[in-house]
């Protein structure tokens, strides 16, 4: 069997493709529901689970219901669907359980199953020697009272209620799944995205960043002040209404482009991408440079739309704006500049005078700042790693909190 026969391989790699961040652990999530019976009754139950597993926002949900209805779509081919079993030559053995009726869908993955079989190893047919018991325990036990088999799941009385699997069905799920695992890891080891952090990630980490201030119409309601008012009246007039909290940050990303960080450029485009889109900031700008910021920066990464650094700090709020720093500082080279140092500490000291939170995230490990112009900038700056924790504490300096850095 091709690792493309997977059930549902086809949606799961487009998803991937479309820049949803999923693994092998989500996929062996999809096949261990399915192995338990779940979103197997309609191509509605189906989505549902998918949505469940693999869909964490809005703008990832329109992706997927689109690839869903494309594939879902394509008619299923008949030929793996076989309902009929093999003409045995034995007398068939007598049971009391029912007969399961499989649906389509039931079918067709009961036919993965059987294709699967074939890459399983059969064991060795070596009869196992029984062990003798002592005289004393060599009695005949009582044949137990039959007692029927419980469900080995609970269907939500709210949903529609989905066909239970009879044992036999369950058991060959499960070499399934365990089966789908070995298969495909090694596929998924090959996976293009080897930066320090993912796009989610990177998200999460910027919601931390808020600097809320209350603006706008009365909407919110005051509790405190409402209690006290009616303190001091004796009874309730109106309630006391404030306006809503607003994430008014300022963030400014400054890039350093070219050179050395030619290798960084990937994650310094991540780091853009996730703090205007998903970082849900009130405001950000984005300037590039090449190694130092001297008297001018630009508007984009071709140099051009020239920016002085007078003109870029003067448009900025003091208690809103912080500024974030993505450079390698000389140590992707491992180089001692003076001159390189003496520029970046007249840069920042400019900075200082007009804004309260500054922050350098470096994307070369710690251990290879020493003895270059990174490990003296460190010194009058907090500089982190491009790594989750250093982006973490990063986040941290800029909203005000004290982090060590050394």
């Amino acid at each position: 069997m091709k690792i493309n026969d997977l059930p549902l391989r086809e949606l799961f790699d487009n998803l991937r493709q479309a820049g949803l961040v999923l693994g092998i652990e989500e996929y062996e999530l999809l096949l261990e529901a399915l192995m338990k019976g779940f979103g197997i009754a309609d191509a509605a139950a189906l989505k549902r689970l998918c949505k469940t597993l693999w869909v964490k926002s809005v703008s990832e949900e329109k992706i997927f219901d689109d690839f869903f209805e494309k594939v879902i779509s394509k008619p299923i081919d008949t030929s793996l669907v076989t309902l009929e079993k093999p003409v045995s030559t034995q007398p068939p053995i007598p049971t009391t359980q029912p007969q399961v009726k499989l649906t389509p869908r039931q079918s067709l993955l009961r036919s993965w199953l059987n294709q699967f079989k074939k890459f399983i190893p059969k064991p060795p047919d070596k009869p196992l020697k029984p062990q003798p018991l002592p005289q004393e325990q060599q009695t005949i036990p009582e044949t137990p009272k039959q007692t029927p088999i419980p469900p080995s799941y609970q269907v939500d009385r709210l949903e529609s209620a989905e066909p239970e699997l009879s044992p036999e069905v369950a058991l060959d799920m499960d070499d399934l799944v365990e089966l789908a695992k070995t298969k495909t890891r090694d596929k998924f080891l090959l996976y293009s995205d080897y930066l320090p952090l993912t796009k989610r990630e990177m998200k999460q980490t910027w919601r931390y960043l808020r600097r809320p201030i209350r603006e706008g119409p009365l909407v919110e309601l005051d509790v405190t002040a409402t209690i006290e008012n009616i303190i001091q009246n004796g009874f309730f007039l109106n309630p006391v209404l404030v306006p809503q909290r607003l994430n008014r940050v300022e963030l400014v990303l400054l890039l350093d482009v070219d050179g050395s960080m030619v290798a960084f450029h990937s994650l310094g485009d991540r780091i853009k991408e996730t703090a205007i889109r998903g970082g849900r900031l009130g405001a950000s700008r984005v300037y590039y440079f090449h190694n130092c910021p001297v008297d001018y920066v630009y508007g984009s990464a071709g140099y051009s739309q020239v920016v002085r650094v007078e003109e870029m700090l003067s448009g900025l709020s003091p208690n809103r704006a912080c500024l974030l720093i993505f450079s390698d500082a000389g140590a992707a080279r491992g180089g001692y500049s003076e001159d390189r140092l003496e520029l970046t500490h007249r840069f920042l000291h400019q900075c200082q005078q007009r804004l309260r939170y500054l922050v350098w995230v470096n994307p070369v490990p710690r251990e290879r700042w020493e003895m270059t112009t990174a490990g003296e900038i460190a010194k009058f700056i907090p500089m982190f790693e491009c790594d989750r924790l250093g982006l973490q504490n990063a986040v941290k300096v800029l909203r005000g909190n004290l982090v060590n850095h050394s």
